[in-house]
């Protein structure tokens, strides 16, 4: 049978990783919505994309950090400040990428034209502690993003995922999610600069 009393080196590893990880859990941790550079589209169209406010889909918490051999949950994982608007602010930022210049409608009654609505399917993550201080953090996000007419009919439609993963324990939630975001964002600017989207969109204005 294998010696079940830990080494010196393992006691350290573990106190410290504890320490850590318990010095967080009060606060619990975040993630930084950012991405990566963007590539450039094949080519790029004009004109103006008008999206909702927010997306829809991320509620409260969106990942836990992980402890001991047995990974358990010990550490709530949130978006550092409203996440269905930082999704969308990314989502502009792809459509600007693609050529086109972005609106936010103030409400529902305020959308004339063809509206970009978001919905979140998945944006989880969440790291392991035991292994400290290589500490591990993986996840993934799935949206879709539809364009809606002002009859109310989705003309055009599409879904994305991304995954991501970090070793740095400061930052492997930020880090991941950067990852998977940048992922997304860079099909996403490949299909906003596509026929079908440009299409779809002066089709639903005109």
């Amino acid at each position: 049978m294998r010696n079940l009393v830990l080494s010196w080196s393992e006691k350290r590893r573990v106190a410290t990783g504890m320490a850590l990880t318990l010095a967080l859990v009060g606060t619990g941790c975040s993630v930084s919505m950012r991405h990566g550079p963007l590539d450039a589209p094949p080519r790029t169209y004009a004109g103006t994309v008008q999206t909702r406010a927010k997306s829809e889909g991320i509620d409260g918490k969106v990942g836990w950090g992980r402890f001991t051999v047995f990974a358990i949950p010990v550490v709530p994982v949130y978006i550092d400040g409203d996440g269905n608007e930082k999704i969308m602010e990314q989502i502009h930022d792809a459509l600007r990428r693609a050529g086109y210049t972005t609106t936010t409608a103030a409400s529902t009654s305020a959308e004339a034209g063809p509206v970009l609505t978001c919905s979140v399917k998945k944006f989880w993550f969440g790291n392991y502690t035991w292994l400290f201080p290589f500490v591990p953090t993986w996840g993934g996000v799935e949206l879709n993003t539809s364009l809606v007419s002002p009859a109310g009919t989705v003309v055009w439609t599409r879904d994305f995922s991304g995954s991501g993963f970090s070793a740095n324990f400061f930052d492997g939630y930020s880090g991941a999610a950067e990852s998977s975001m940048t992922t997304i964002l860079n099909a996403m600017v490949r299909e906003f600069a596509s026929d079908d989207f440009h299409q779809a969109l002066n089709g639903a204005a005109s």
